[in-house]
């Protein structure tokens, strides 16, 4: 599906950009359907992390379109949300181009850091650019929203990790129908993540009862939330949501408990992966980081800051 936008003149030239993107962690969602996937998307709350995706682009003028695709160096034909990205910013040229894609990636794919979201709009930043396309931010970041959404890869990443920092989604959609809000972080706290590996979230955001309960119980997180709009009540929402919604299975608990009894203000599960996210501050960090340790490789984590934005 190619989004709406206003076909704009290329001035011919082949050339390479590059994009980070951050990663993002939802601790609560509730999805929102709509009947274009422009409103379509979710509600949620979550950090984004000074760890994502960089991205470079490589364009050169071809007698057809042609897009390759790589992750760390590998091909990734099946990167689908990047590749009908890209499709979409081409349509705009009205000519045809040889492009290579290169993610890099400092986060696990597939377990719910929102990788996808995040080459999706690095791809669309830095192809938009290496094209000369004069789009506005809120257009490309439409277009990632828009392949985020109908490839199933993610429902509300694209739309924080454009803002930055510890976001509340107060509407769904791709702007200018989101709507987005910072909660504020006292400094000093990290993020500590704990990664046991990915959850198919495709399948489980195309299953109706699954979307259901996650509606249900993110619409109860969401409230809590608004009504007290800190870190303290966004874990402890996403706890409660995580236990409700039945994914938060028994390996996941016992991270997340070690982390609180190790001085995490609150540990949740890193949705939809099988992941925990902890918050702490000041020594309390490397207490959380060394409890991981304990019982995972240094591989399976993560501590890191919460990206403000560039």
């Amino acid at each position: 599906m190619v989004i709406r936008l206003t076909k704009l003149k290329l001035r011919k030239q082949s050339s390479s950009e590059t994009a980070f993107v951050p990663a993002h962690i939802s601790g609560f969602f509730q999805p929102c359907d709509a009947s274009t996937p422009e409103r379509m998307g979710s509600r949620n709350c979550g950090p984004c992390l000074d760890f994502g995706v960089r991205t470079e682009v490589k364009v050169e003028s071809s007698d057809r379109n042609e897009v390759a695709v790589f992750i760390n160096g590998r091909p990734a034909p099946d990167a689908k949300t990047t590749l009908t990205a890209a499709e979409q910013i081409l349509s705009l040229t009205g000519a045809s181009f040889r492009v290579r894609i290169d993610h890099f990636t400092e986060v696990p794919v597939g377990a719910g850091y929102g990788a996808s979201g995040a080459g999706a709009l690095g791809t669309a930043f830095s192809l938009a650019r290496a094209l000369r396309l004069s789009l506005p931010r809120g257009k490309l970041v439409a277009a990632a929203h828009v392949a985020e959404v109908t490839c199933y890869t993610g429902l509300g990443d694209v739309g924080a990790q454009a803002c930055g920092g510890l976001v509340i989604g107060l509407e769904p959609g791709a702007p200018p129908h989101g709507k987005w809000r910072r909660i504020r972080v006292p400094p000093g706290f990290k993020v500590i993540c704990a990664t046991l590996g990915p959850i198919p979230s495709k399948k489980l955001l195309s299953e109706a009862d699954f979307r259901r309960r996650a509606g249900e119980f993110g619409a109860i997180a969401l409230n809590k939330v608004l009504e007290r709009p800190n870190i303290h009540t966004f874990v402890t929402a996403s706890k409660e949501f995580a236990e409700k919604l039945g994914l938060f299975d028994d390996e996941l608990r016992e991270l997340a408990r070690e982390a609180e009894k190790s001085g995490a203000i609150g540990a949740s599960q890193v949705m939809i992966g099988r992941a925990v996210f902890a918050l702490a501050s000041g020594k309390n960090i490397a207490r959380v980081r060394r409890t991981f340790l304990e019982m995972l490789d240094a591989e399976s984590l993560m501590v890191t800051d919460i990206y403000r934005g560039s």
